[in-house]
């Protein structure tokens, strides 16, 4: 893995080259300032053109802002002397550091961020502190404690307080990146429900087969949302539907209820729960889908296009299931709505019970999962992992919930395949 190492420079020497060490013992390659032979005064649009090169960030911390560049000029002509500086969001040309430029610069990036901070009880030397020496870059602290109090707010952070223990503590961080980067989120496809007074084909039932036809191969979810109105007889169209056409096995039922941002939703995790206990469970609530069943059963063969598919079954199998080959669409609608039952989330636990998962794994940082979070994952009482993660909203305290899925199927068979490489490193050292 290339990572880049970043900190403000004289005053981190020894942090730097214990950190930039026990990187390149785990076999990583380090870019970091000592490539350069101008060190702390590189360009600034060199040193973001070598945080863009790289897969990952490291920083470190302690008392010193870093060196602040000066805002660049008009580019002229005859000499094209002020080179070009990639927009950063959050940095102020000729306020910002280098150090909190290239912060700043993996974060846009959405590079994982390991951060490192001195801890404020460690012994320093008043040199090497802002405000404190006659050669400090800024007359006070204010900037590098801001920086400071950003990165606690926004990362997962380490403190250190020797160059040892930064040693120790990087070589933890990024032997957990590295198996967190095993980790591959799968965003679930929602489905709406918007039953109401139209027809299947008018509303919930074109949300079916949009899904039906973007899962791909892989995809273990559907995600339906209660704020929005769902039947029971929809529920189980949508599994079935699932179960014939896609591999997905697994229907995740959330709520959100709207805050005061526009942005973002409360979300609460209701539920994860198997199509095939969908479809046995319902079944026996309704006994219209009894036929509906032997008429799926009877198509040896449907359009090549899962879309077009989902879409052909409820034209011609959904309404005459409740109403009769002869019925007409809204004869159809309205036998559908005598049958059907609203679906809540007391509904779900008293139909579906202990099948019914109702407790996601919690991982504030995804980049940033610990062994334990990898034990939970693997321990999960589905094939199918529901994850809450958390992403801040740019410029804001909020935070805006997701639920997400991992495959753990190929999640084991990504960590086994880890494993065994390093097992082969390890015997190609020894």
């Amino acid at each position: 893995m290339r990572i880049f190492v970043s900190s403000s420079f004289e005053d981190l020497a020894d942090y730097r080259a214990a950190a930039i060490r026990v990187l390149r013992q785990l076999g990583h390659e380090v870019v970091a300032m000592e490539n350069m032979v101008a060190g702390a005064s590189a360009p600034l649009n060199k040193v973001l053109e070598m945080v863009d090169r790289c897969e990952a960030y490291l920083g470190i911390f302690a008392w010193r802002y870093g060196y602040v560049p000066l805002a660049p000029g008009p580019t002229t002509r005859a000499t094209g002397a002020a080179a070009f500086v990639p927009k950063v969001p959050d940095a102020v040309p000729g306020q910002t550091s280098i150090t909190h430029y290239e912060y700043l610069r993996a974060r846009q990036r959405a590079l994982p961020i390991l951060a490192f901070l001195l801890d404020e009880r460690a012994p320093w030397p008043p040199a090497s502190i802002d405000g404190h020496s006659p050669r400090g870059l800024q007359s006070d602290a204010t900037r590098i404690r801001s920086l400071r109090a950003e990165l606690q707010q926004e990362r997962v952070i380490s403190w250190f307080n020797s160059p040892s223990d930064l040693e120790a503590r990087v070589a933890s961080a990024v032997t957990m990146m590295g198996l967190s980067r095993q980790i591959d989120l799968q965003d679930a496809i929602g489905v709406g429900g918007g039953s109401g007074a139209q027809s299947v084909m008018d509303s919930a039932g074109y949300s079916v087969a949009q899904a039906i036809g973007q899962a791909q191969e892989g995809q273990c979810v559907f995600k339906i949302d209660l704020a929005e109105e769902w039947w029971s007889t929809r529920l189980y169209l949508l599994a079935a539907l699932a179960e014939r056409l896609t591999q997905v096995r697994r229907l995740m039922v959330v709520r959100s209820e709207p805050k005061a941002s526009v942005l973002a939703k409360r979300l609460s995790f209701v539920g994860l729960i198997p199509t095939s206990t969908i479809i046995a469970t319902l079944r026996s609530l309704h006994p219209q889908l009894v036929e509906f069943e032997r008429w799926l059963l009877s198509q040896a063969s449907l359009p090549d296009g899962r879309h077009e598919a989902a879409i052909e079954v409820m034209h011609k199998g959904w309404g005459p299931a409740f109403a009769g080959a002869a019925a007409t669409a809204n004869d159809a609608q309205e036998a559908e709505r005598r049958a059907k039952h609203h679906v809540g989330a007391e509904h779900l636990r008293r139909w579906f019970g202990d099948a019914m998962l109702q407790q996601p794994i919690q991982i504030a940082d995804i980049n940033r999962a610990t062994v334990v979070d990898l034990i939970r994952i693997v321990d999960y009482p589905s094939s199918c992992v529901p994850v809450l993660t958390q992403t801040r909203l740019p410029g804001s305290d909020e935070v805006k919930l997701n639920f997400e899925v991992i495959d753990k199927a190929a999640l084991n068979m990504r960590l086994a395949q880890s494993y065994l490489v390093e097992l082969k490193e390890r015997a190609r050292i020894a």
